[in-house]
């Protein structure tokens, strides 16, 4: 069964939401996950299909991908938002690929900022934004070569002929881990609370730069800023960076 028109259309339309401005320690209840660095997709899935949208366009991908969600997937049909990545693929430091830095205009920085700029809330947020922005034609190009990348779940937006943006976080990823099975090619985002430090030090020694904190009872604000999502970086042990041999899920 081909993916519905409609979903397609919804693919094509779709646009992602932001971070915010505001600090994570503000962001009540939330839940961290890493930045899979990798280029942010939606994919229109059916029985037999998976369709992978990149800024309103469908893309090319490795041949062996589209089965592999397709195996994965136990609905009717969905729209899955991720991240194409060669990160969960890789374990160890270095899994990182370097990317071209981003300059900041001087105009970005509001007057009010004081201490470190590069860790205000306001400047990591629009500074992600444009990183995603510059790695993208790269991505796109290895993709179109054939290069293996995973897909990485983050978020379900839409489920069985339901949209469920408007439903909290927390019920969108407990419905994505009954959507889809993770396999080598297809992963589910883990997620922890801010306590767990341990979790998110070994993610930073992986060569994860950013993290994502979400309020649990969020709701998805498709292209727009949420004021529910921040961006950081992660955290370091009392010693600096901790070594460990754990892998992204």
């Amino acid at each position: 069964m081909a993916v519905d028109t409609d979903l397609l259309e919804l693919a094509a339309a779709w646009q992602p939401q932001r971070p915010g401005s505001g600090a994570p320690k503000n962001i009540k209840d939330a839940l961290v996950e890493p930045d899979w660095d990798g280029l942010g997709v939606v994919v229109a899935l059916s029985v037999d299909q998976a369709v992978f949208v990149h800024d309103g366009e469908a893309i090319t991908v490795p041949a062996e991908l589209p089965p592999a969600l397709v195996a994965a997937f136990g609905a009717v049909d969905a729209l899955v938002e991720g991240s194409l990545t060669t990160m969960a693929l890789k374990s160890g430091e270095g899994s990182l690929p370097s990317m071209p830095g981003v300059e900041r205009p001087p105009l970005l920085i509001p007057r009010s900022v004081r201490g470190n700029i590069k860790d205000d809330p306001f400047v990591r947020a629009r500074d992600h934004d444009k990183r995603e922005a510059a790695r993208a034609p790269q991505i796109l190009a290895a993709l179109e070569r054939g290069e293996r990348h995973a897909f990485v779940a983050t978020d379900l937006l839409y489920l069985d002929g339901t949209p469920l943006w408007d439903i909290p976080l927390l019920e969108r990823k407990r419905l994505l881990d009954g959507a889809l099975e993770a396999s080598y090619l297809v992963r589910i985002a883990p997620m922890v609370k801010p306590s767990a430090i341990l979790t998110q030090v070994t993610w930073g020694t992986l060569g994860f730069r950013e993290l994502h904190y979400r309020a649990a009872n969020s709701r998805y604000l498709a292209g727009q800023e949420n004021p529910d999502c921040a961006v950081s970086r992660p955290p370091e042990g009392p010693h600096g960076p901790l070594k460990g041999p754990a892998s992204p899920r």
